[in-house]
């Protein structure tokens, strides 16, 4: 039976915000792979998840472990894997209280990442935040070393300067401090990776910085793991953390049952007439499905409360406050609404 809840989008539904992103030049080809994971700050859950991650790409030969710190805290990380005592880490964390970071949660994270992959090397690709304090320290303590012109003294004092251009900006307009900040992290995650001549790497940032296409938080540029997946290609994935299957149900369509991945509610009661969104993705329907009947609707990636890639099949459920309920079903083929969003576009299967 055709779904009897089929109507038009509305357009605000759908688009709801314009960018107008500037990028860099493509970069060649890319010999390593990119594993960027998105996490919610400090919560226990995604740590245990990365702690996992890491562990599972440190025994394939991966050893570096890109993080949102600024280069030099992820110097003195580096430091304290070699030392038998916890006192740089200790330091480090004094330097981020009242943070996202400040909690007991990545302490203990750390100590057991360094217990189980003694041979992690950390890369900061975040701006100079704790300049005053961390940065400080550092710079002071390399120049004793003797290292004032090193690689590493030049890169904490360039990191120190995109602090205090960010946090000068945010004091003035700070979507616009935002939007310096995502391209900052892009071109510092680019350097690093140069550096390493791109190996496989992994990366652990907020999820607001690894959605593929996704904007940043103020919607006026692509997030990072979106230009750098516009940069360099498919070596670039990413999981979303903070958004996992909550459970798995069946769904028929076209006379077949396939399993169905849930991933919760979105409150949409600020569009009128409307509640409630849900949200599904159908697991290995995309070939028999990719030939349905299209409605002309579509919905780009970032209205999806989880990742979505070319290929998968997708159901979101509108509740409506008149107490009916839309479901319609999506599917990603490939092609993309902007230069760098990809679309899903509705179809109409026989449920």
């Amino acid at each position: 039976m055709k779904n009897r809840f089929l109507s038009f989008l509305p357009v605000f539904l759908i688009i709801f915000c314009v960018f107008c992103p500037v990028f860099a030049e493509e970069t060649g080809p890319v010999s390593g792979n990119i594993y960027l994971y998105g996490e919610t700050h400090s919560d226990s859950s995604c740590l245990d998840k990365e702690l996992e991650a890491w562990s599972s790409h440190y025994e394939t030969g991966i050893r570096d472990l890109f993080v949102e710190l600024p280069c030099y805290t992820a110097g003195y990380l580096n430091r304290w894997m070699h030392e038998e005592t916890d006192d740089l880490l200790e330091m480090v964390f004094s330097d981020l209280e009242n943070t996202a970071f400040d909690s007991p949660q990545l302490r203990h994270f750390y100590r057991q990442l360094k217990a189980v992959c003694p041979d992690t090397v950390f890369h900061g690709t975040d701006i100079g935040h704790q300049y005053l304090t961390t940065g400080a320290r550092y710079l002071s303590m390399l120049e004793s070393e003797g290292r004032k012109n090193s690689t590493e003294y030049l890169q904490a004092e360039a990191a120190i300067e995109q602090g205090r251009t960010y946090y000068a900006m945010q004091a003035e307009d700070p979507n616009a401090a935002f939007a310096y900040r995502e391209q900052q992290m892009v071109d510092n995650f680019l350097h690093e990776y140069a550096v390493l001549d791109q190996k496989n790497v992994m990366g652990i940032y907020g999820s607001a910085h690894t959605r593929l296409f996704f904007p940043d938080q103020t919607g006026s540029v692509p997030c990072m793991a979106t230009q750098l997946k516009m940069l360099l290609g498919n070596c670039i994935s990413s999981a979303d953390l903070t958004k996992p299957v909550v459970r798995s149900d069946t769904v028929t369509l076209n006379g077949k049952e396939y399993p169905a991945s849930y991933y919760g509610r979105e409150d949409i009661s600020w569009a009128e007439g409307y509640l409630t969104r849900d949200f599904w993705r159908v697991e290995n329907a995309y070939e028999d499905l990719k030939d349905s009947p299209r409605t002309g609707n579509y919905l780009p990636a970032y209205n999806y409360i989880m990742e979505i890639r070319a290929g998968e099949v997708f159901i979101v459920e509108y509740a409506k406050t008149d107490g009916s309920l839309d479901r319609q079903y999506y599917l990603a083929d490939g092609s993309t609404y902007s230069d760098w969003v990809l679309n899903t576009y509705q179809i109409i299967p026989d449920e």
